[in-house]
């Protein structure tokens, strides 16, 4: 069994999603490693928990300052973050840069996209409402220039109807949070998951 598009998932914190993402053939699971930050991941737990999964790329998430030690996550290969001021300090490092956008606007985001695209390897766009067929026709034309990742605006139902019609690189969703030691809380990321389930590996 395989996924029908690349998944990244964010926001992960214990083994118990990064084992179901690593079941299910997700691309990358994204790692908070900034101390202030709610979920946050030390290096000594994010090497706890990389020890336990193959198959599978790593990020960190860093959105309010470029002072973390990157070189004690030493299996990370991306780092994501939304703050246009981190984005020079965080490209020195040797990884992959994706970039976070909420939309509001196509045209506020394209002029965005285009003054970071030359440090950017890939953009996740995030919507909050359910994508209209006039927003996949303009995500599609901006994955003809950009690499894009959607997150947001779909559900189930509706995500295979995104990935046909927007056509973008792949999908972002959040990891649950762990109620107890192995008990998680997954908020719709098993459905999503369950519904692009292909036959054949990608």
């Amino acid at each position: 069994m395989g996924l029908k598009t690349r998944v990244f998932v964010s926001d992960v914190d214990n083994l118990g999603d990064g084992r179901y993402c690593a079941g299910m053939g997700v691309e990358m699971i994204g790692f908070p490693i900034e101390e202030d930050h709610p979920r946050f991941v030390s290096a000594e737990k994010f090497k706890e928990i990389s020890s336990w999964l193959a198959g599978i790329k790593f990020a960190g998430e860093i959105y309010s300052h470029s002072n973390v030690d990157l070189s004690t996550y030493d299996a990370i290969e991306s780092v994501l973050t939304d703050n246009p001021a981190l984005v020079k300090d965080l490209t020195g490092h040797g990884k992959t840069l994706i970039y976070k956008i909420k939309v509001d606007s196509f045209d506020a985001i394209e002029q965005q996209m285009a003054m970071l695209e030359a440090d950017v390897d890939t953009f996740i766009l995030e919507f909050d409402n359910d994508l209209s067929a006039e927003d996949l026709n303009k995500i599609k034309t901006l994955t003809e220039e950009y690499k894009i990742i959607v997150s947001g605006g779909f559900d189930e139902d509706s995500i295979n109807n995104v990935l046909d019609n927007a056509t973008p690189e792949g999908i972002a969703l959040k990891g649950g949070s762990e109620v107890s030691i192995g008990v998680n809380t997954f908020d719709g990321l098993v459905e999503v998951l369950e519904a692009i389930e292909t036959d054949e590996w990608n």
